[in-house]
């Protein structure tokens, strides 16, 4: 897979597709606009083979799982508000809408 680019809620993500070490496939997610200077982002790993098909994801299953991970970040007690208080999201910090 090349990797994948799209938006979601204006947050911006590249996944790219990766073989571990022990031949299990990883998706790494880079959050291109997100905290840390678009330097954070996240790991899906699965217990399957690179050469096995369940291991493989569609764009729109990617991209619910970086939907997960946004809804997850911004809610009350999660990571954003903890580690990065004063990161917004991208749409507001584009509007203001504070």
């Amino acid at each position: 897979m090349d990797d994948l680019e799209f938006s979601i809620d204006d947050e911006l993500f590249r996944v790219s597709q990766r073989r571990q070490p022990t031949g299990m496939m990883s998706y790494d997610f880079a959050w291109l606009n997100g905290p840390d200077n678009g330097k954070y982002g996240f790991t899906v790993g699965f217990s399957v083979a690179w050469s096995d098909p369940r291991a493989q994801r569609a764009p729109e299953q990617l991209m619910d799982e970086a939907r997960g991970f946004i809804e997850g970040f911004y809610e009350p007690g999660g990571i954003g508000e903890e580690d990065f208080p004063d990161h917004t999201p991208d749409r507001t910090r584009r509007t203001g809408d504070q």
